[in-house]
């Protein structure tokens, strides 16, 4: 598991595999990260952990874009690393990614690859897919699992069972064909909106990272429709509460709403950018929103503004 993924499914693996009497190994990322091969040596690395003493590893859980920081990540070559180290199987978890980046599930190759679709593609929360891989031997990887709310359809396969919930509201997976038919209103559908979306952020994040003096914390291609966008280090932004009030402080003094991440220091080193904006784009920004965020920043630099003046309230 990466560690850079979601924390509710850090949660989620690390209880389950607790209850089972097995262990987690982390693929420690770096950040700012410069290239894939930076993530596929670090893979590597984790599974020969995973593997020592001869132990086998049942499931390797990868993110396709993750979330903080994002960087998309090269699962098609991480997957097939793992096929090539026995790893019984592959779960993707894809939330960002239909809509953000490309997705070609034959392509990709994982077990089990799962994506929402009211972050990028406009639809109400709670709309999501999972898709499970036929093995080589034709069986579906999906037919030895189950909802975990047992009713009627128990027994009949995963599809069946999860396809009716009774008590459970479908009016937001109505909306489906209805945000297709709108994506579809755009020059390119999807797309060509998942373009326009990269190449304008990568434009904007830029733009910040030159106002700022600062970089993007991972190349253009490693970016979907979201950057990381280092802040001036005179921010002093020195923990997770820090970037989390100099949030809250953009907001309330700014209007300005971005998630920023604490990015700790290595041993030795001094004076560094430790706090990176999550900036995004999607068709309804525009190009005064980000000039209003460098704004608001570059206020607070030429203020003396410190996260040390922030209430710990």
């Amino acid at each position: 598991m990466l560690h850079y993924a979601y924390g509710a499914v850090k949660k989620s693996m690390e209880a389950y595999v607790t209850r089972a009497g097995g262990n987690v190994v982390e693929v420690p990322l770096p950040f700012p990260v410069n290239s894939n091969d930076e993530i596929v040596s670090e893979f590597r690395k984790a599974l020969e952990r995973g593997k020592s003493n001869g132990n086998r590893v049942r499931l390797a859980v990868i993110d396709h874009v993750t979330s903080m920081p994002c960087v998309v990540i090269p699962v098609k070559e991480l997957i097939q690393i793992c096929r090539e180290e026995g790893v019984d199987q592959v779960f993707v978890d894809a939330a960002h990614s239909i809509g953000c980046t490309d997705v070609d599930m034959k392509e990709i190759g994982a077990d089990f690859y799962t994506s929402n679709l009211h972050k990028w593609f406009f639809c109400p929360p709670s709309i999501a897919f999972l898709y499970t891989r036929r093995n080589l031997k034709g069986t579906d990887p999906g037919s030895d699992l189950h909802h975990p709310v047992v009713s009627h359809e128990y027994g009949n396969g995963l599809a069946v069972e999860s396809a009716w919930i009774g008590t459970r509201d479908y009016s937001a997976q109505l909306v489906v064909p209805a945000a297709v038919e709108f994506v579809n209103r755009f020059e390119g559908g999807i797309e060509g909106i998942k373009k326009r979306n990269h190449e304008a952020v990568v434009e904007m994040g830029e733009m910040l990272a030159k106002a700022w003096g600062t970089r993007l914390g991972s190349p253009p291609h490693m970016c979907a429709s979201m950057v990381m966008v280092g802040l001036p280090a005179c921010l002093g932004i020195g923990s997770d509460s820090d970037a989390l009030k100099l949030r809250t402080h953009l907001r309330d003094a700014f209007g300005v709403e971005v998630p920023i991440y604490y990015r700790s220091p290595r041993e030795g080193e001094v004076g560094v950018v430790t706090g990176y904006a999550r900036i995004s784009h999607q068709v309804y920004n525009k190009v005064d929103d980000y000039y209003k965020f460098r704004d608001a920043v570059n206020q607070l630099v030429q203020n003396g503004f410190t996260c040390v003046v922030l209430s710990s309230d």
